[in-house]
């Protein structure tokens, strides 16, 4: 295919949160390859507000919206010349064959990803040997390398709008918070070990007492509201508040715009504050295939990663789906993410 007729495009990524976050730099990419192609994106519906305020991205579709065949006659209908799968599932490869969009490219590693893509690119994103983002550029690359190398930029940038701009500024107005701002998403939606949050108790407790003028804000998901409450009873200070997102992913990107310091896990808001270059303290595991390496953030280096079973301190964790905190963590990993966090502040 002449690569210089391509006029419609479609990628998709259907996964979450931090795994969209982690696809920007291609969609950004796309745009600049084809400065007039016209751009759709496939996404879940709760990462729709972070593409939509996308300037290079026309068009785009919530999967969550169709069922199989009104999502695929949708598809059909935007007369796509490439279909660029950032992530693939047996879903995902079944829509882009049945597209028959000429030019159909995503990660080949699983026998039916064989069929439903005619330019794809061996991947075996499991050895984990670099950063998500750049195995999803390695995607967008294929279309064209010379020019992908000749106009390579790294941009990972997300865009607030006025009105999750106002929501975090009523949230800091009413609750009086000024000065420094130390905030701490706790909760994971499971794809990476964390500590409990008894051990994120002590953890903020012990960094208020040392620091003194600070701040605590704890954020989560409406649906965690009473758990997030619980931690910031048992903190048991006095400049702690919870912010509890029952609206666009948005409002909590733009609280957490308004911070000095951000702690967290592998999970999406730790990428939002990437994207939004707070300084950083992160929570890994050692773990291949939930390393920093591969799922660290990116364009940031105001990052400091703590891993409490990295194999110089000689532990051993459990990485089954029903273990999900570190049996590794201890004082000593307690005091490393105190000093870092500290440092973070100056």
């Amino acid at each position: 295919m002449d690569i210089n007729k391509i006029k419609k495009i479609i990628i998709s990524r259907t996964d979450k949160i931090g795994d969209l976050l982690l696809s920007i730099p291609s969609f950004f990419m796309a745009r600049k390859l084809f400065p007039k192609a016209e751009i759709m994106i496939l996404v879940r519906n709760y990462n729709y507000d972070i593409v939509k305020n996308l300037p290079y991205i026309d068009k785009i579709l919530k999967i969550d919206d169709y069922d199989e065949k009104a999502l695929t006659d949708e598809i059909k209908k935007f007369n796509a010349d490439v279909f660029i799968a950032l992530y693939n599932d047996k879903f995902i490869s079944k829509i882009a064959k049945i597209s028959k969009i000429p030019y159909r490219i995503g990660p080949i590693s699983k026998i039916y990803s064989i069929f439903a893509f005619n330019k794809g690119v061996w991947q075996k994103r499991s050895h984990s040997i670099k950063n998500e983002a750049f195995y999803n550029l390695d995607l967008i690359k294929r279309i064209d390398e010379k020019k992908f190398d000749e106009l390579y930029e790294l941009n990972s940038k997300i865009y607030l709008e006025k009105e999750n701009i106002e929501i975090a500024n009523k949230f800091y107005s009413e609750n009086k918070i000024e000065g420094k701002v130390f905030l701490i998403n706790p909760f994971m939606g499971g794809s990476a070990k964390t500590i409990t949050d008894e051990q994120y108790t002590s953890l903020i407790q012990k960094f208020y007492d040392k620091v003194k003028d600070i701040t605590v804000v704890i954020t989560c998901h409406i649906s965690e509201k009473e758990r997030g409450e619980k931690i910031v009873k048992n903190i048991s200070r006095e400049k702690v508040f919870l912010f509890a997102n029952e609206g666009s992913v948005l409002n909590l990107a733009a609280v957490i715009d308004r911070c000095d310091l951000y702690l967290g896990g592998s999970t999406g808001p730790t990428h939002i504050a990437g994207a939004l270059n707070k300084k950083i303290v992160g929570i890994y595991p050692n773990k291949k295939t939930q390393h920093p390496i591969r799922w660290g953030v990116i364009n940031n280096e105001n990052v400091t990663y703590i891993i409490p079973d990295r194999p110089e301190r000689n532990v051993v964790e459990n990485y089954s789906k029903e273990d999900k905190y570190f049996k590794s963590y201890d004082s000593e990993i307690e005091n490393e993410l105190l000093l870092a966090l500290e440092e973070k502040l100056k």
